[in-house]
């Protein structure tokens, strides 16, 4: 006598990875942010003040971050959202990450120290590391997972991309003018090329959430210090060396993921080969 055939549960948590969960909580942050957006609101003043740090940036995106907290450990994509299994290779293109590491660091003598207060620094410090928490958690890892589903890794490494400097895009709501905005689309665009490697060359979020971080950190603290004597030739001269770095970050990002997708290449091309064919 044949044993009952056991009836086999549906597991419904972790919810298992799809595009149409990755791409989802992207998708609503840009409704929320285009419904919140004014065309009043004073872009350019971002950040310039303790108090502007404080309401336009820490409250905010603490109020975000913890929204997509929530949903990841919903989600159960906790670990396939932030850890990859392999790091990506060749080593020699982690020359990009910290070739903007130094750009980085370069920033630093620009800023008016004096000029500031400690509050100000505090808070500028949790703002930025907020928003690499949340875009990096939201781009290179809840939508990198959905991408993964359904693209090779050059097409993840493509979409992520495009997708993170096209999110930029509703700070033209925000009063931000267009051509600005334009140049500001491409430039995340690239520079999320360089984020991208920083996750797959250390094989973790970790990496690209403070270097998105202190990116942030120098830009806006330079910003801040336009009045007190900022040495415009020095800014000009980092902003080329940034623009040839995340150039160098696009062409090290392809190539870091096109050969991932070397033995998905390989399967496809031996299906178009019959049996008779292969011996």
């Amino acid at each position: 006598m044949q044993p009952p055939a056991v009836r086999r549960r549906r597991r419904w948590w972790p919810v298992p990875p799809s595009l149409l969960v990755g791409i989802a909580p992207l998708v609503l942050f840009a409704t929320y942010s285009i419904v919140r957006s004014r065309p009043s609101d004073d872009y350019d003043s971002l950040g310039l003040t303790t108090d502007s740090v404080l309401h336009d940036l820490v409250v905010p995106e603490s109020i975000v971050a913890a929204v997509l907290v929530v949903v990841v450990t919903a989600l159960g994509w906790w670990r396939i959202a932030t850890v990859d299994p392999t790091r990506g290779r060749p080593r020699w293109t982690m020359l990009a990450p910290i070739l903007v590491l130094a750009v980085c660091i370069g920033r630093l003598p620009l800023v008016d120290w004096a000029g500031k207060s400690v509050d100000y620094f505090l808070l500028l410090t949790v703002g930025v590391l907020l928003v690499g928490v949340f875009e990096e958690l939201l781009t290179r890892g809840v939508l990198m997972v959905g991408l993964r589903r359904r693209l090779p890794e050059v097409g993840v490494w493509l979409a992520s991309c495009a997708l993170f400097g096209l999110l930029h895009f509703v700070n033209v709501l925000a009063g931000a003018p267009v051509d600005q905005t334009v140049v500001q689309v491409v430039f995340a665009a690239s520079f999320g090329s360089t984020l991208y490697l920083a996750r797959r060359l250390t094989g973790n979020l970790l990496a690209p959430v403070l270097l998105h971080a202190f990116w942030d950190f120098g830009a806006i603290a330079v910003s801040a210090s336009r009045g007190a004597g900022l040495d415009f030739f020095l800014v000009g001269l980092l902003g080329l060396a940034a623009f040839a770095v995340l150039l160098l970050g696009v062409v090290a990002g392809a190539l870091v993921a096109w050969r991932d997708d070397r033995a998905w290449r390989l399967r496809r091309r031996w299906r178009t080969v019959t049996a008779m064919d292969r011996l």
